[in-house]
């Protein structure tokens, strides 16, 4: 793609544990246009979470580049990537990793007084981030009082508080029942498209990369675009996929 909003060149990640050498990635590359809504699709365990994690500034790859609007984002020091997650990334996690003793309002303010907003703004905007998700009423709720479908409404709210450009979703569903996960994934879907936010989100649900523009599937460390139809029926543990010249799963 010409003047790709996210390009991955190359990327790997390798760990070392317990004297053996895992490679996580190896070598694989994929870009992301502005806008997009992208599914990276793949087992448990297939690296879904470390693609993610590099791409918001998280973690750092064993070797690769990372291009965020033409910059290379592995140059960047840590205060730079520090700026980086909190006014460009959105990042929604499985586990939620909401501040236990803070309020559904208070986690929400965090990310906007980090951002420098005055506090009756970033209090006004909190409410109105609640308001969008459906949670108002659950302001002042601890998150051991919401349910797992609250909670991921108040991440939702979090994540996009300081208007990220990136929307990036970590098995978003993957705690929830079905009917509540798919509320989270229309909610998602929804915002994404109303504010033009570019969204990655990973699962291995085939379900639900229906709702995506484009899917790119997760496997032995390498990253393929898919236009596999019958999604449903891919065994991922098994699959050998056919790749035209261009790399795409046929």
């Amino acid at each position: 793609m010409e003047d790709a909003f996210v390009s991955v060149n190359n990327l790997s990640k390798t760990y070392v544990s317990k004297g053996e050498t895992l490679n996580i990635l190896c070598g694989t590359s994929f870009e992301v246009s502005e806008g997009e809504l992208i599914c990276l699709l793949g087992t448990s365990g297939s690296g879904k979470t470390t693609t993610l994690n590099i791409l918001a500034g998280i973690d750092r790859p064993t070797s690769g580049e990372i291009f965020y609007n033409g910059q290379n984002i592995n140059e960047w020091t840590l205060d730079y990537l520090y700026d980086y997650r909190l006014k460009e990334i959105g990042f929604i996690f499985q586990e939620f990793h909401l501040l236990e003793h803070l309020t559904s309002l208070e986690n929400i303010l965090v990310p906007l007084l980090l951002n420098d907003w005055e506090e009756d703004d970033a209090r006004e905007r909190s409410f109105n981030l609640l308001k969008q998700v459906g949670l108002v009423n659950k302001a002042m709720n601890l998150p051991n009082e919401l349910s797992s479908g609250e909670k991921q409404r108040v991440c939702v709210a979090r994540a996009i508080a300081n208007s990220p450009s990136l929307l990036i979703a970590d098995e978003p569903t993957g705690t929830l029942d079905s009917k509540t996960g798919d509320d989270i994934m229309k909610l998602l879907v929804g915002i994404s498209k109303k504010s033009k936010m570019t969204m990655i989100y990973t699962t291995h649900d085939p379900y639900l990369t229906k709702i995506a523009s484009r899917i790119l599937v997760i496997q032995k460390g390498m990253i393929f675009e898919s236009n596999v139809k019958n999604l449903e029926d891919v065994d991922y543990d098994n699959i050998i996929f056919e790749k035209n010249n261009k790399g795409e799963i046929l």
